[in-house]
């Protein structure tokens, strides 16, 4: 029964992800070409960072607290409507006005019921003895990055041949997500919490007490400047360094999106997650920080490319185990509110480090910024796996007796 369901959240996973990437990409190019500005279009790439924020202040706390099955409906199906609502919109002459709210809205729904169905899949997984819970989530991702990058590809290509027909098909995939959990067995469930404490700067206080959790939310930090960023500073890099097409700025996206897929699929399939930490340590910094290095050092786009590849290669190793320790280190009834302080951490470092890096580069150029990023990788993966360290050093009923 558990691996039924745990198949059927990732079933609903990957049509909710194919939906929202189709909407991600190709909303803020359609309302270039309606409004003419790139400002407003490009505006409508940081809702997700937004809505992330927004969404994991309270969160948590229905996440610990109320059926996951009636949240995540919910979630899915106020979405359809609020898509719909947009759909409707988009006719009205002043319909910009209405755009960046219903995204943000959107958006923050989809965070809700994403952080839920995160915990209730971990939750689930972590129950089965037959597998480890870094190669779920590495099974996961596997297939919701294969629909992450289709739909980045085919988003422009979809609203440029059916204009704001397009949204629809975001509206039809919450629905469907919708009646798919809506079928879900009620006994199905996470533990859930009596504490009535939202998410606050106590709460915050009391999860950087512990040493492991401390560890865990500055990786998810650092994971937020690094990914995203360079991710969003590469596009920049390639259309304005080295002056690329359309067609190469396509490749740059489904190299990127075929290397996470590939290096999720083998370990989803491999033992390579339980080998030693020491291996472990030297391999995440020998794809990622060698990645970003290649991509600094770059003559061509093509080398550029290439770079960019061996780091998304790199980057599911330490992200899926961090995912996975860090579900295991927060205690029964509080992974909610925990989840929600690990992602606001990693939005917020997004945020504010998506700002900084505009500036390191127009200030230090490409190789200096890269070689910036690259020892911030360095420092994260050296702290994330410094964690395993001190858990062999601290009694097991005392990891999280600060919480």
């Amino acid at each position: 029964m558990l691996n039924n369901a745990v198949n059927r959240l990732i079933l609903v996973d990957t049509i909710n992800t194919l939906g929202t990437a189709i909407t991600w990409t190709g909303l803020p190019i359609f309302a270039l070409n309606l409004t003419g500005s790139f400002l407003y279009a490009g505006s409508l790439y940081l809702t997700e960072t937004i809505a992330g924020i927004i969404s994991t202040i309270v969160s948590g706390h229905f996440i610990d607290k109320v059926s996951s099955k009636k949240m995540i409906f919910t979630s899915f199906f106020l979405n359809c409507f609020v898509m719909i609502t947009l759909f409707s919109l988009l006719s009205f002459k002043h319909f910009i006005i209405f755009l960046f709210p219903l995204m943000i809205l959107s958006q923050s729904l989809g965070h809700f019921a994403n952080l839920c169905l995160e915990v209730w899949f971990r939750d689930l997984t972590i129950k089965d003895p037959n597998i480890g819970l870094a190669r779920a989530i590495s099974k996961k991702n596997t297939f919701t990055t294969t629909c992450k990058t289709v739909g980045f590809t085919i988003g422009p290509l979809i609203f440029g041949i059916l204009s704001s027909y397009a949204i629809l098909i975001d509206s039809a995939s919450f629905l469907v997500c919708a009646f798919l959990i809506m079928r879900f067995d009620e006994k199905i469930q996470i533990e859930h919490s009596h504490d009535t404490t939202w998410f606050s700067l106590a709460y915050l206080k009391r999860t950087l007490k512990d040493k492991i959790l401390r560890i865990y939310f500055f990786s998810h930090l650092l994971g937020g400047m690094i990914g995203p960023v360079m991710t969003s500073l590469s596009v920049y890099i390639l259309e304005g360094h080295f002056k690329v097409a359309d067609f190469e700025i396509s490749i740059f996206w489904l190299v990127g999106g075929v290397f996470v897929v590939l290096s999720n699929m083998i370990l989803s399939k491999s033992r390579i997650l339980s080998a030693s930490k020491v291996f472990l340590y030297f391999l995440t910094v020998f794809l990622v920080c060698g990645g970003i290095v290649i991509m600094g050092a770059s003559l061509s786009w093509i080398f550029f490319i290439v770079g960019f590849a061996i780091m998304t290669m790199g980057n599911p190793v330490i992200n899926n185990l961090l995912s996975a320790e860090t579900f295991k280190a927060i205690p029964p009834y509080e992974k909610g509110k925990v989840m929600g302080v690990m992602e606001a951490s990693a939005d917020l470092g997004t945020l504010s480090f998506m700002i900084i890096s505009w500036g390191l580069i127009e200030t230090f150029g490409i190789f200096i910024t890269c070689m910036i990023i690259a020892v911030m990788a360095i420092l994260r993966i050296t702290l994330f796996y410094s964690s395993f360290k001190i858990k062999s050093d601290i009694p097991i009923e005392n990891i999280t007796k600060n919480l």
